[in-house]
């Protein structure tokens, strides 16, 4: 794995008491508060583009699953009978 040069520099600032968990968060993971910092944001960050995206369809898809969702639901004769037997674990 090829480590990339970092060049760009991030200023914040944060009262002590957010300043002492993560510290203690960084210590625990043995990383740096830098590196604990940097990768929590990078997490972040990415979780929420991916909860952002978006998923485009041709018209003609989106109306069949536009259909189906509208459609009333139907039982499942398989976990009617899975709900209605006896579970051995629960008294």
């Amino acid at each position: 794995m090829v480590a990339l040069k970092k060049s760009e520099t991030v200023n914040l600032r944060i009262d002590s008491a957010t300043r002492d968990v993560i510290s203690r968060a960084a210590e625990i993971s043995g990383k740096s508060m830098s590196a604990f910092m940097t990768e929590a944001a990078f997490s972040a960050a990415q979780q929420q583009l991916l909860d952002q995206r978006f998923i485009g369809v041709d018209a003609d898809v989106f109306d069949a699953v536009e259909d189906l969702l509208a459609e009333p639901a139907r039982a499942n004769q398989r976990l009617v009978e899975l709900f209605r037997s006896r579970r051995e674990w629960i008294d």
